[in-house]
């Protein structure tokens, strides 16, 4: 580590309140990088001024970061266009940390009062996975839902996941909460339905059951599958078309240029 260049500090990995900040001193003309896909509130102490201005270089999920890293992938572009197929269930969730930020799990409890929900998560479970192949058994099944309940864990800008974009892509309606800017962050106009813009839980479930009774006004929430993506979805989408080990490795060239050239004594 004395030697190095640049050192990659895997945030997330890190216990809480590491003592590694205190115990490691950052060497003259040697860059640290801040990465991690973790929201900022679930780490919080990361955030501090005390720890987080020791770093150079970001790279995290936050589109205002020197290394952006959003919970998109370069595939993504074309499988949002995967045509949807037919409905058999209503509403499913898939909800298994923990970790509880956004009040999730309270949402949910009590939308599983007012609805049926079918919840294969680990959380509030009523329905067992057979075979379970992880992410491919989880889009098979969210595939045959009109609706799926992305509730992220952590409400913070520009953290969305995937819990947003596996139903987008198979062409069930994501009732989404989380970040408050998701609008800026959809493919297309009338993708998604916000849990936020509801004066209630039980208003938001009258209001799927009223989508649920009335199929035109259902599939007003796939038609931005054939139509052209929003443009600021394309200039988003194309941060992710390079790997983020290339963008860094840009971003490290034009910080070293600015630094003075390490030095190491009898080398």
């Amino acid at each position: 580590m004395d030697q190095a260049s640049v050192v990659i500090f895997y945030m997330q990995s890190l216990p809480e309140n590491s003592d590694i900040f205190r115990t490691r001193r950052k060497k003259k003309g040697q860059l640290w990088v801040f990465w991690s896909k973790e929201s900022d509130v679930r780490h919080r102490w990361q955030y501090e001024p005390d720890i987080f201005n020791l770093f150079d270089i970001t790279a995290t999920y936050r589109l205002d970061a020197d290394v952006p890293m959003p919970y998109f992938y370069p595939d993504y572009f074309g499988l949002l266009r995967k045509e949807p197929i037919e409905k058999t269930g209503f509403v499913n969730a898939f909800v298994s940390g923990t970790f509880d930020q956004s009040d999730r799990l309270n949402y949910l409890k009590e939308l599983m009062s007012y609805l049926e929900v079918h919840s294969y998560g680990k959380m509030l479970n009523n329905r067992c996975l057979m075979n379970d192949e992880g992410a491919l058994t989880k889009r098979r099944i969210i595939a045959g839902y009109k609706f799926s309940l992305a509730f992220e864990n952590a409400i913070s800008k520009d953290y969305v996941t995937e819990m947003l974009f596996d139903p987008l892509i198979e062409g069930s309606v994501p009732v989404y909460l989380g970040a408050p800017n998701i609008d800026d962050i959809v493919p297309g106009d009338n993708c998604y339905i916000n849990v936020s813009s509801y004066s209630s839980i039980k208003a938001l479930a009258d209001y799927l059951v009223e989508l649920d009774n009335d199929d035109s006004r259902y599939m007003e929430y796939l038609k931005w599958k054939v139509r052209p993506y929003r443009l600021e979805f394309n200039l988003k989408a194309n941060i992710v078309a390079r790997h983020p080990l290339i963008r860094l490795c840009n971003v490290i060239r034009t910080k070293m240029s600015q630094l003075e050239p390490i030095t190491y004594g009898g080398n």
